[in-house]
């Protein structure tokens, strides 16, 4: 059975866990931008809140700055089970904001100096695919 959930859930944050590949999508730009990370440099905050570095991501920030702060975020793992064998995978819906300074910027740039502003991901839906 599918997960769907609007908080980040334990099976979530297993596929979280394991070093893969995440893509990011400003979908309501047009047209969308697309931009991508590792899960392992995200840092969850709370059950609907996580950080992302941002070195570059510049389209996904100017979409952001224009009103356009709907986001689509795809994580996946082979390394867990999922709905019809070997591996899991999710869409999250969410919205984002970019942060220069404060909390969240000093908790990131401690641990990736290399960052230029944080994307905080604020969850309104997560959607298992696979």
């Amino acid at each position: 059975m599918l997960e769907e959930s609007t908080t980040l859930t334990q099976n979530f944050l297993e596929v979280i866990s394991d070093p893969q590949p995440v893509t990011i999508v400003s979908y309501q730009a047009c047209p969308a931008h697309v931009v991508n990370t590792w899960s392992s440099y995200i840092k969850v905050v709370d059950d609907s809140t996580f950080l992302v570095p941002a070195a570059g991501m510049r389209s996904i920030e100017a979409d952001i700055a224009a009103q356009n702060s709907q986001l689509i975020l795809t994580f996946g793992s082979m390394k867990f089970e999922g709905t019809e064998g070997p591996g899991r995978g999710y869409h999250v819906y969410a919205t984002g904001e970019f942060v220069e300074a404060g909390e969240y910027f000093d908790l990131m740039k401690a641990d990736l100096p290399w960052l230029r502003k944080v994307l905080v991901v604020h969850v309104q839906e997560v959607k298992q695919k696979i």
